[in-house]
C-alpha cells in the first residue's frame, strides 16, 4: 500500500514537473542566470533505498525550510518507510516500521550555472513501530531513537523554481533495543532520489 502511495506521488510529481517547465520556458527562464541572494521557501519530497536487519526497504522524506542564498539553506524533515521490513531477530513473524523527525543544514559547495553539489545534513530522532502476525491493532510504538545523517547531492535546476537532486549518504542511529534489534541494524548507507520546489 504504502509503495502504491509513493509511486502515485512521483507520477504526480512527474506530470507537475512536465507542466510546469512548460510554463517556466514561456518565461525565457535561463538556468545559467545568476541567481538573486534573497531568501526563499522551500519543499522537497524524496525517496530512496537502504537497508534495515539486512532487509532492502523504500523510505520517503518530506522537507520543508528556507534557502537563505544560493548556497544554503535549512529547515525540518519527516522521514518514513514505505515497504514491508521483517525483523529476523525474532522467531515468530513481526513486521518493521519507523517514523523520524527532525531538522537540516544544506551548504552548497560548488555551483555553475543549472548544475550544483550541496552536502546536507540532519540529526532528528523517532520511534519504531512493531507489528506482530495477526495483531488486529497494527503497528504499536515500542523503541525510541536519535538519527543522524549526512550526504552528497547533484543537483540540477530543471527551471527557476523546480531541482531533482541524486545523491547518496549515511545514515546512523542511537538507542534501538527493543525485540532483539540494535542501532547496526538500522545504520545503513543510502540512495536518494529528490524533488525540490523553491518559490
Amino acid at each position: 500500500m504504502k509503495t502504491k502511495l509513493l509511486t502515485s506521488i512521483l507520477m504526480a510529481l512527474t506530470l507537475a514537473v512536465s507542466s510546469h517547465a512548460e510554463l517556466q520556458g514561456s518565461q525565457d527562464y535561463e538556468p545559467g542566470q545568476a541567481e538573486k541572494s534573497e531568501w526563499s521557501a522551500l519543499f522537497g519530497v524524496s525517496g530512496g533505498n537502504s537497508l534495515i536487519a539486512r532487509d532492502g526497504t523504500i523510505f520517503m522524506n518530506i522537507r520543508i525550510g528556507i534557502a537563505l542564498n544560493p548556497y544554503i539553506s535549512f529547515g525540518a524533515y519527516h522521514s518514513s518507510i514505505m515497504s514491508n521490513v521483517k525483523n529476523p531477530k525474532v522467531h515468530h513473524s513481526q513486521m518493521i516500521d519507523y517514523h523520524a523527525f527532525g531538522v537540516f543544514a544544506e551548504p552548497t559547495v560548488y555551483r555553475n550555472g543549472f548544475f550544483s553539489i550541496s552536502l546536507p545534513v540532519s540529526i532528528g530522532g523517532g520511534e519504531v513501530d512493531f507489528m506482530d502476525k495477526g495483531d488486529e491493532d497494527g503497528f504499536k510504538a515500542e523503541d525510541g531513537f536519535f538519527t543522524a545523517d549526512f550526504s552528497a547531492q547533484f543537483n540540477f535546476r530543471m527551471t527557476k523554481l523546480f531541482e531533482i537532486s541524486i545523491g547518496g549518504g549515511y545514515r546512523l542511529f542511537a538507542g534501538i533495543e527493543e525485540n532483539n534489534l540494535k542501532n547496526k541494524d538500522f545504520r545503513s548507507p543510502f540512495g536518494e532520489l529528490r524533488f525540490t520546489f523553491k518559490e
